[in-house]
């Protein structure tokens, strides 16, 4: 488990670590220094993201126990096939990386599940191991081309690195972004929904950090482009890894003073923001009581910045699927 203080978040995909062992994945063109030759144990991820996953029992990847001896050459692994190593849990944990569903013949019992779906079932060696390979997937996709010279690129340090013709290395990014729950004067939360949601969707305010601005900085420019709003204290509260395709996801509790019932429309940034509202903790049962709202699912830091907000888990559970910010 990753320790936290006691007032911040315990989210679904940030609640564990793996001992990555960054030495033994090898660089300067060496070989994987963790030793293919020896036993580890390895999970499959497609460049969607999508993970190997047994639909018999309890939810968890499905990690096939491989025996030492395996070729130092890769020669038993099919063409387009990505070798990443995640780590080392007692022994080297490996994520193998596949182009597509089809790509791979999963054993009898094991089926393609998204992170999203199952992620608050893992336990915390396979959530850790899940976002990682998730999030590692999705940046192959994006980087089999240099951004520079457009040339191929090739797989090194086993899965975290591609090295340009030119000899240029390119890593792993990782993109920013502040979610914050915004509270009045009256303790009311602002919750809003996205153009593209289906009616009712509703979940708090989110954006990315831009160059050259802080965290606070971000929180307080995003609510106030998208619903006019200024804040007078933003306060840290969590933060989640979200895979979907490379994200951080880094919570705050901002406050603001007196609020109307409703942020005006013409006050609303159209592009980001269809409808806004000020909700009460008794409002807000109301309406998911009724069905009139959906909410963001377990696996969401959104749904934790919600929560914490309420004062415990809400009394419906129900989400309305749409787009999702972490």
């Amino acid at each position: 488990m990753i320790p936290h203080a006691e007032e911040l978040l315990d989210t679904s995909l940030g609640r564990a670590a793996l001992p990555r062992r960054a030495w033994l994945r090898g660089a300067g063109g060496k070989g994987p220094a963790w030793s293919r030759e020896g036993a580890h144990r390895r999970m499959v991820v497609t460049l969607e993201g999508l993970l190997a996953v047994t639909s018999d029992g309890p939810v968890g990847l499905h990690w096939e126990e491989c025996p030492e001896g395996l070729p130092a050459d890769r020669s038993d692994l099919p063409a387009g096939v990505i070798e990443l190593f995640l780590g080392e849990e007692e022994q080297p944990l490996v994520a193998l990386v596949v182009p597509d569903e089809g790509a791979w013949e999963l054993p009898e019992g094991v089926v393609w599940e998204d992170l999203r779906e199952i992620g608050p079932e893992l336990g915390d060696t396979d959530v850790a191991a899940a976002v990682t390979a998730s999030g590692m997937a999705h940046w192959h996709r994006r980087h089999g081309f240099s951004p520079e010279t457009g040339e191929p690129t090739e797989v090194t340090a086993s899965g975290w690195v591609r090295r340009a013709p030119d000899g240029r290395h390119h890593f792993p990014r990782t993109d920013t972004a502040v979610i914050m729950a915004v509270v009045d004067s009256r303790d009311r939360l602002l919750l809003a929904r996205g153009p593209s949601w289906p009616e009712g969707r509703l979940s708090v305010l989110a954006g990315f950090v831009e160059p050259g601005e802080s965290l606070e900085a971000a929180v307080a420019r995003e609510v106030q482009e998208e619903v006019s709003v200024g804040v007078d204290s933003v306060r840290y509260v969590g933060s989640q890894p979200w895979p979907f395709p490379g994200s951080l996801m880094v919570a705050f509790m901002a406050r603001t003073g007196d609020q109307p019932d409703a942020p005006a429309v013409e006050d609303l940034e159209h592009d980001e923001i269809a409808e806004a509202h000020w909700f009460s903790r008794e409002e807000l049962t109301a309406a998911l009581e009724a069905r009139e709202i959906g909410l963001p699912g377990r696996i969401s830091i959104a749904r934790q910045l919600i929560e914490r907000w309420y004062g415990g888990p809400l009394p419906v559970a129900e989400e309305i699927r749409g787009s999702v910010r972490g």
